[in-house]
């Protein structure tokens, strides 16, 4: 139940009408409004059912949200009348008083009267304000209570059932079309979410968010999640086995990913793992006849719906059209095209594997802190402890490096090594010692040379493709983490302009691409840092992270064209 706001006796009309006897005592009375203001605030006061804003009766956070929605709308509508004719009263009694006094002999109940209404209309708008302020803090923790309390719950049997069907199809599908694949067909690309003690496998030309929540749905109680997927990699299929091309893939995730296939489909798939230097590894399943590797057109028929379709939609309206403003802006109008194309013609089974493209484009360079994760994800626990080691091994090397490291700041490279300095901090704050290794290194190189005109200048010159996209790596993760910062700070502030400029900074970090590798994705992301109103506007609110970052795609397109 909403916090009820009384009406005190003297904002209403039969105060005033008390006054009457001695206005009539009074050479001559001011003419005023305050009666007609007085009955149409109460009029109004009484119209407003305050209860309807309240928690009461909300059981999912849906239904909480609605209300506040409800509780906006009234604020914009007749909450927003309520405070006027607040104003209009208080108004009124205040011309009324000034123009009586002007009569050294106006009876005094009169004008303590007024004044007891300006007063009262004054108290009356802020008890509004606050119960409408606290009414929303209400609904924003019953919100998240409820949103929280079917978090914990898991979707439905039901739920997990059609989700279920709809993983089995897309997974015997995307083995189809490795089995006999198409002249010029896409790589296939995979997602494994690892669990507590199993792995779940998703195979699509694009991966991202909507795979991964859809395998940590269908792993109930596994929690906390580990996610593995190597944009670099592909599958195929060879020697009748699904085979992973990938340098990061250990034979202990794929055999517990060969498990969890074998209870979805019933098969036991035989699965390989070939490294780029040639070197296989297996596990041991079975020749599986093309007649079991067909989807059941029953599940796939029970494929996304328009409804449902639109509602994910409309939830990325937002990342789309920021995503339009970035370096992948041009794939992202070719998605949406064909979208079009095809929730015209109803297949929105079809439309939502390109809007999972879309979403992956998003999510494509928002973090390159996963990818390093992964890495660790999906090794033997014996890489989980040497973390510790990394940790250490960097300590000791930067403690090692500080006395160089004091000396050239005091010498002609002391900008560069400053800006290298604060990009450790971020990193090793953020576990992230792989990346503060190589930032060392780039400290090294500078303190050797004592400073040389190519390192200042961030010149290029004799710098291998590998080593210019460590440069972008470093200088991407220090931009990240300093966006992320503002973007937390920014949060807690809770102004008027926080949730704007939370997109703007979330919208630079997406369309931050991870690994820049071809000439057109160096190309695309120069002109956008340098041409982009919305980078633009974030540097002027967290710090300039578009010179550091240009400079270093500098370096690499002059590496990639050399």
């Amino acid at each position: 139940m909403m916090a009820q706001v009384n009406l005190p006796q003297t904002l209403g009309v039969a105060y005033w009408d008390k006054q009457k006897s001695a206005l009539a005592k009074a050479a001559k009375a001011p003419a005023t409004k305050l009666p007609d203001a007085l009955k149409e605030l109460t009029k109004q006061h009484l119209a407003l059912d305050w209860d309807a804003y309240g928690t009461d009766k909300l059981k999912t956070a849906d239904d909480a949200k609605a209300r506040a929605a409800e509780l906006d709308a009234a604020v914009k509508g007749k909450i927003k009348a309520l405070l006027s004719q607040a104003q209009a009263v208080e108004t009124a009694a205040t011309s009324f008083e000034s123009e009586a006094k002007k009569d050294k002999a106006f009876p005094k109940e009169p004008l303590t009267a007024a004044a007891a209404i300006v007063k009262a209309a004054k108290e009356y708008r802020a008890d509004v304000d606050t119960a409408v302020t606290a009414a929303r803090k209400a609904l924003d923790a019953k919100t998240q209570e409820l949103a929280a309390q079917k978090s914990a719950s898991g979707p439905s049997s039901a739920v997990i059932a059609k989700q279920t069907k709809l993983l089995k199809s897309k997974l015997l599908t995307a083995i189809a079309l490795l089995r006999k694949p198409q002249p010029n067909a896409r790589p296939m690309r995979f997602m494994i979410v690892l669990g507590k003690t199993s792995a779940s496998l998703a195979l699509a030309y694009a991966v991202g968010p909507a795979q991964e929540k859809l395998l940590k749905g269908l792993m109930p109680g596994e929690a906390p999640f580990k996610v593995l997927k190597d944009m670099k990699a592909v599958v195929v299929w060879e020697k009748n086995a699904l085979t992973f091309v990938s340098d990061r893939l250990a034979s202990t995730t794929l055999k517990k990913v060969q498990l969890w296939l074998k209870k979805l489909l019933k098969l036991n798939l035989k699965m390989r793992v070939r490294k780029s230097t040639g070197e296989v590894e297996e596990t041991e399943g079975e020749d599986i006849p093309e007649h079991l590797l067909k989807a059941d057109p029953a599940d796939a028929a029970d494929d996304l719906g328009r409804e449902e379709f639109m509602e994910r939609m409309a939830s990325l309206d937002a990342d789309i059209k920021a995503g339009l403003r970035g370096p992948s802006a041009a794939r992202i109008k070719e998605l949406m095209a064909e979208i079009a194309k095809l929730t015209k013609a109803d297949k929105y089974g079809d439309a939502d594997a390109e809007l999972d493209e879309i979403e992956a484009l998003l999510a494509g360079g928002e973090d390159d802190g996963a990818d390093e994760q992964e890495d660790e994800q999906d090794a033997d626990a014996s890489t989980e402890k040497a973390s510790g080691g990394a940790q250490v091994s960097f300590m000791k090397r930067f403690a090692g490096l500080q006395a160089g490291i004091k000396a050239g700041l005091a010498g002609a490279d002391a900008a560069r090594i400053k800006e290298l300095v604060a990009g450790i901090t971020q990193l090793s704050k953020a576990g992230k010692f792989a990346d503060s290794e190589k930032v060392l290194d780039a400290i090294e190189a500078l303190l050797k040379k004592g400073g040389g005109a190519a390192a200042n200048s961030g010149s290029s010159s004799g710098k291998s493709a590998a080593q210019a996209m460590d440069e972008w790596k470093t200088r991407r993760a220090a931009a990240v983490n300093s966006l992320k910062s503002v973007a937390t700070k920014v949060a807690n502030a809770k102004h008027a302009s926080s949730a704007k400029a939370i997109i703007e900074l979330q919208a630079v970090i997406k369309n931050l691409t991870a690994e820049p590798a071809t000439l057109q994705q160096v190309n695309e992301l120069q002109r956008w840092l340098a041409d982009d109103d919305v980078v633009a506007d974030v540097c002027e609110l967290a710090e300039d992270i578009r010179t550091p970052l240009l400079g270093a795609l500098s370096q690499l397109r002059t590496a990639i064209t050399a």
